[in-house]
């Protein structure tokens, strides 16, 4: 099921693109900086190296093709390595035009690994430089994009990034600077909108709790068709109740929750239902380390004020950890965004 998720997620991304290109493309070097935990949990930071080569491909959407090199990720003076082949799907709610635009980020790539552990390179028990394989990565953030003139554009995303099969799961910080060519079509742009947001869960059933207020950031956008898409990522600390691992009861994770809504549009604002799948990308050492998924639904409303839009929300969250435990919860939370004009016919 966690294959399928991330499928539907670069889908759900990419689907947001219009058909109709833009036709501006830019290409650049990478660098990046990420933690990963070791087994007592003690956090440890390493650097990459790449590049970068995306197309716009519509309005609120751009396609890139990223090759970064892990030189060195381990934890415990074995051999981690990593050269990373990936596809990004940009999602731009405010579109790729203007200053600055932000976007959220999914990745899906092929991860060339090398790992061995200390006692291998220690003791030569086994192969000191053991063969790599080849692993799925999987990411997801959020991002902005800044575009200095018509010549170049620079990006700085972080986003949480797990490779299944390996011990790497870890929050990246990245950062592009790119030459852009092409020109700028205008294009069929309907509105979108972003801004922060905050929220409480109120735990229902299993042995997760949050241990402070979720606080992330929350992206809307118009469609051409009835409805309207949502996208809402969130900081989530959390702390298991019951059977605590070694390294402590105590987990960080990022979640993620794209969904679709339907909506009234009383004179006063938005009522509106929403549906979607959940991932949530636990980096911390622990039990949890990696990615479960699951499935939400709630009501909320906007509320115009000028120039804002105020937005209450409640939802119920389920989530499976990789022990197979189901978790139920109810996330209750307000976010605050520019206010989505001229959408007054749609639902």
């Amino acid at each position: 099921m966690r294959t399928t998720c991330w499928l539907f997620a670069a889908l759900w991304l990419a689907g947001m693109s219009s058909a109709h290109a833009q036709r501006r493309f830019r290409i650049g070097p990478t660098y990046s900086s990420l933690g990963l935990d070791d087994g007592s949990g003690a956090s440890h930071t390493f650097s990459a190296v790449g590049g970068s080569a995306a197309l716009i491909t519509g309005d609120d959407g751009e396609t890139g093709l990223t090759i970064a090199r892990y030189h060195d990720l381990s934890t415990d003076k074995g051999i981690r390595r990593m050269s990373l082949f990936a596809l990004d799907s940009y999602y731009y709610p405010v579109g790729t035009r203007g200053v600055v635009a932000p976007f959220a980020l999914t990745t899906l790539g092929l991860a060339r690994v090398t790992e061995g552990d200390s006692l291998c390179v220690l003791f030569i028990t086994c192969s000191a430089t053991p063969p790599p394989s080849s692993q799925l990565a999987l990411a997801f953030g959020i991002g902005v994009r800044v575009n200095v003139g018509r010549a170049a554009a620079a990006t700085v995303a972080g986003r949480f990034l797990e490779v299944p099969g390996s011990q790497i799961q870890a929050v990246e910080a990245v950062a592009n600077a790119s030459i852009a060519f092409g020109g700028v079509r205008q294009g069929e742009f309907l509105e979108g909108t972003v801004g922060p947001a905050a929220s409480v869960l109120i735990p229902i059933s299993g042995k997760l709790r949050a241990r402070a207020p979720f606080v992330g950031a929350r992206f809307r956008r118009e469609t051409k068709r009835a409805g309207t898409l949502g996208l809402q990522i969130d900081f989530a600390p959390l702390k298991i109740t019951a059977a605590c691992p070694p390294t402590g009861c105590e987990e960080d994770a990022i979640l993620f929750a794209p969904g679709y809504e339907r909506s009234v549009r009383p004179a006063w604002g938005r009522l509106y239902g929403e549906a979607g799948f959940l991932l949530a990308g636990v980096y911390s050492q622990g039990s949890d380390r990696g990615i479960a998924q699951g499935a939400h639904g709630g009501l909320g409303a906007d509320f115009y004020g000028g120039a804002l839009m105020w937005n209450v929300n409640g939802r119920l969250l389920w989530l499976q950890r990789n022990s197979g435990e189901n978790v139920f919860a109810v996330q209750v939370g307000l976010s605050l965004s520019p206010r989505i004009r001229g959408t007054a016919t749609a639902h």
